[in-house]
């Protein structure tokens, strides 16, 4: 069996289960939020939401998507994809099937890049939607002549994707092993909490090599000089992440 056709396989399984939806509706979050202030409140009192709305709407939700709601939506995913097979008792059906290792491991793992992107995706989406909106709640803004960097915000979103990879990886093992959903939650949002903290609170010089405080050095200033460090280390550990966790996948025993 291909690959394409093992890839082909897993979305089926997610479309029919919770995570499909749950991202859409994490994406929705953010966006819901501000809409909601903006009708009730109106706009922000930063200067630059009056005169560059759309670039501030969309620089806001990527600053507080990066520091809690994709870390958190991460954890979530990494850890209910698996459970697909750990409930349903089908690791062993899984495994017997005229599939490699390789293609179920891999398949799975690209699965889980797939809902990160339609998360980013549906996010952007629902943010145009709020902008829209305020166009017409607050239409003496005009909300829709004003410019739109769409090259810094690609490339914001690149920097968020990339600085997660390792969390990513790490909670995909995690998520691998473990047939107990709480165990894979516990972990990360106990190290994302550590992470954030030793980054945005004690700014510790260890923060630039322990991957749950990489989402929030990014934002810091005294942290950019060593942002490329940070993301060259990110993409590292995802690496040899999931080759230690391709590694185990293939020398475990599933009884069921």
């Amino acid at each position: 069996m291909s690959l394409t056709i093992s890839l082909r396989s897993e979305v089926l399984k997610t479309k029919r289960t919770a995570a499909f939806y749950f991202t859409l509706i994490g994406a929705a979050i953010i966006p819901f939020m501000l809409l909601f202030t903006i009708a009730s409140h109106g706009m922000m009192g930063d200067p630059r939401a009056k005169t560059d709305t759309i670039n501030f709407l969309f620089n806001l939700s990527a600053e507080v998507l990066s520091i809690c709601i994709f870390p958190m939506f991460i954890i979530l995913v990494c850890t209910l994809l698996p459970q697909i097979e750990h409930k349903n008792s089908a690791w062993k059906q899984v495994l017997t099937s005229p599939q490699t290792k390789l293609n179920i491991f891999i398949s799975k793992f690209v699965n889980v890049q797939l809902l990160m992107l339609l998360f980013i995706i549906a996010s952007h989406i629902f943010i145009w939607l709020v902008v829209i909106a305020t166009h017409f709640i607050l239409p003496d803004l005009h909300v829709l002549q004003q410019s739109f960097n769409l090259g810094h915000l690609l490339e914001t979103y690149g920097h968020l994707y990339v600085s997660v990879l390792a969390i990513c990886a790490i909670q995909f093992w995690v998520g691998l092993r473990s047939r107990n959903f709480l165990i894979p939650i516990a972990i990360g949002i106990a190290s994302w909490l550590v992470g954030t903290l030793m980054a945005a609170e004690y700014h510790s010089a260890a923060s630039p090599y322990f991957p749950y405080s990489f989402h929030t050095i990014r934002l810091l200033p005294e942290f950019k000089a060593k942002l490329t460090q940070v993301e060259w280390s990110s993409f590292g550990y995802s690496i040899i992440i999931l080759f230690l966790a391709f590694m185990d996948f293939t020398k475990r025993k599933f009884s069921k």
